[in-house]
């Protein structure tokens, strides 16, 4: 009876030992691609925000999670493969914080979105302004005008007029929303 139950345990134990390799290797080859995919994504810009960014409250480490219940000697020893294996070139140089916070790492016309839209993407932000209203007739700068400070360059809000207007346009093609006469939008079809 005890040799079957021990038997059981240490299969078991087997079992998870190569489900751990199994994900270690898969978290390794992960942090490779995402390795490369930074190093592609610092010829278009260093200043652009990355997942990390984003996410840094919100992801667990997953080495963290992995190492939970390994011994000591295996999370280091596991721990010195993946520093051995990561890619090399470029150290990405954390960005400085600046008073407006996650608009730091905006460019152009985007560091001028009011702070109630910066965390949804700008088509969302768009339909539900089109929402809150749906019987009004909304122009195109209306629509600027709600999503961007009114401190903003002239410069920047034609970048943000070209965008919203692309997106209004695309959700006119998709029968999201009507175009009742040129640059003016409705929700209510």
């Amino acid at each position: 009876m005890v040799d079957s139950v021990l038997s059981k345990l240490l299969a078991a134990d087997s079992d998870l030992e190569a489900q751990e390799a199994r994900l270690l290797a898969q978290l390794e080859a992960l942090q490779a691609k995402r390795g490369s995919l930074k190093s592609v994504m610092e010829i278009f810009g260093p200043d652009q925000p990355t997942a990390e960014d984003n996410n840094a409250e919100v992801a667990p480490n997953l080495t963290s999670v992995v190492a939970v219940d390994q011994p000591k000697e295996k999370l280091e020893k596991g721990a010195s493969k993946r520093r051995a294996k990561a890619p090399k070139g470029k150290v990405a140089q954390p960005r400085s914080k600046t008073s407006k916070g996650l608009k730091s790492g905006r460019r152009g016309w985007q560091k001028y979105m009011r702070d109630e839209y910066l965390q949804t993407p700008l088509p969302k932000v768009v339909a539900g302004i089109l929402k809150s209203k749906p019987k009004k007739t909304f122009e195109i700068q209306e629509v600027v005008n709600t999503i961007v400070e009114e401190d903003i360059p002239a410069s920047e809000r034609k970048g943000a007029r070209n965008r919203i207007s692309n997106i209004l346009a695309e959700g006119a093609r998709k029968k999201e929303w009507s175009r009742p006469k040129d640059g003016c939008y409705r929700f209510s079809k």
